[in-house]
């Protein structure tokens, strides 16, 4: 059987930087547009009224939209090129089951202690003085712009923050990281750590955060075994959802007991907690796979050539 795709790995490579590129370009245009239909304000003062807290549903809408256009639009667009199916291509299956969504929710948890362990480990990591100041200052400008959006008097604004903070984010990284980036490497390399490690670089070093690289990196590393595993987005994004839910849902505790937020935002754990997660995710992963092997995951097509048929559309 010819196991070669239509479109050369390389290609296919070429192909979704371009529409990442492109897509970049048009949710920083598409995010001024809706920042000033939103604000009344000119695009120019965007930056600076961006730490305004009068702004925060300007900021989520903003967020929710360029998320959107520059993660979601390009891995389908993607997907839809090399495989007449995008959607399946990109991991949406409906071969799950309830201990599976179980197991993914334990691993989120224990991902927390192994995340604020990691978080230490990262100041431990000895900088010069210049680049330890501009890289506090970056954290403290990140920081600052989450906790406007983050700021809830309500349960209504609680809900709208867990869709543009968690859901959202859950929804449209997995899809771009994992459907298409993680994918497309597996199957280029045939090596899942390759794709696995190289997709947790890119997935931290996008979020432009050095003391939480190594935080974010692990994570990926976690959901890049969940998809490796499932085959199923749908449980990438479940557990990427629990991560930042629990973050907003922290936050929006604080906001209503008018507590400081920044404690909740810095905090790490000793690594020690690191440890005792680590080997509880490892033994959760353990069932995770046997799991995934009971219910059939080996018979989910994965998207490679041979199990695609007449991949290209444009034929």
């Amino acid at each position: 059987m010819n196991t070669k795709p239509k479109i050369s790995y390389i290609n296919q490579l070429a192909i979704l930087l371009g529409l990442i590129g492109m897509s970049f370009i048009l949710a920083s245009l598409v995010a001024a547009g809706v920042w000033v239909i939103a604000t009344g304000n000119s695009f120019l003062s965007m930056q600076k009224d961006m730490l305004n807290p009068a702004y925060a549903n300007a900021m989520r809408w903003t967020q929710l939209v360029a998320a959107t256009v520059m993660f979601f639009v390009p891995a389908v667009i993607y997907a839809r090129i090399v495989n007449h199916q995008p959607f399946k291509q990109l991991g949406f299956t409906s071969v799950l089951s309830g201990r599976q969504f179980f197991l993914v929710l334990c691993i989120a948890l224990a991902a927390l202690g192994l995340s604020g362990s990691l978080g230490t480990l990262n100041e431990m990591i000895p900088i010069s003085k210049e680049w330890a100041t501009k890289f506090k200052a970056a954290e403290e400008a990140y920081n600052q712009q989450v906790k406007i959006i983050a700021k809830m008097n309500s349960w209504k604004e609680y809900i709208f923050a867990l869709v543009v903070i968690a859901l959202a984010p859950a929804v449209f990284e997995e899809v771009l990281f994992r459907g298409a980036i993680q994918r497309l490497l597996q199957h280029w390399f045939k090596n899942r750590w390759v794709a696995i490690i190289v997709t947790s670089i890119i997935f931290s070093a996008v979020h432009f955060s050095y003391y939480g690289f190594l935080a974010r990196f692990a994570l990926g590393i976690l959901l890049g075994l969940i998809f490796y595993y499932s085959r199923n987005i749908w449980l990438n994004i479940f557990a990427h959802f629990i991560n930042n839910a629990l973050a907003v849902s922290v936050l929006y505790s604080l906001s209503l007991r008018g507590e400081n937020p920044d404690k909740a935002l810095e905090e790490n754990f000793p690594l020690i907690y690191g440890l005792v997660a680590l080997i509880l995710i490892v033994l959760l992963f353990i069932q995770f796979k046997k799991e995934c092997n009971n219910i059939g995951t080996n018979n989910i097509p994965d998207g490679s050539p041979e199990t695609i048929q007449n991949n290209n559309p444009f034929e």
